[in-house]
């Protein structure tokens, strides 16, 4: 599943005010010479941005939870589906409260290293996972 998910919730999580939740399909590329180090990170902020952080800049990619408020009602699930990830990623394969920034990474010294993971988002203490995308990571050191 990729795209779009709207919820209704109010003032403190009631009925009333919509709530959207945004994934997108993102490749990010790293790239380095050799003797250097590239990093590519898919991240997750609890303010509500999807960034990506190559060699340490980082960008916005797009709002995953408008408005940004409510983005610490919110779980991440991250599945990897292909290649590794390395450095200190947050957990695959479980749920992740989005009250802290989570975060993905691949990294290179020598050669290229990607990874995709399919990242998932549900609303705290349910079960729906309202919108998913796969995240290709890839860094690159030649």
């Amino acid at each position: 599943m990729s795209g779009i998910g709207v919820l209704m919730l109010g003032a403190g999580g009631g009925a009333g005010a919509a709530v959207t939740i945004t994934m997108n399909a993102a490749s990010i590329y790293a790239y380095n010479t050799p003797g250097g180090t590239a990093t590519a990170i898919y991240q997750l902020t609890n303010a509500g941005a999807a960034n990506q952080v190559v060699n340490g800049s980082t960008s916005l990619l797009y709002n995953w939870c408008v408005p940004s408020s409510q983005a610490t009602n919110y779980e991440c699930y991250a599945t990897l589906t292909a290649g590794s990830l390395s450095g200190l990623s947050s957990a695959l394969d479980t749920w992740l409260p989005l009250s802290s920034n989570q975060s993905w990474r691949t990294v290179s010294n020598s050669g290229v290293f990607d990874a995709i993971i399919n990242v998932g988002i549900r609303r705290a203490g349910t079960s729906t996972i309202i919108a998913s995308a796969d995240i290709y990571l890839n860094a690159d050191v030649s």
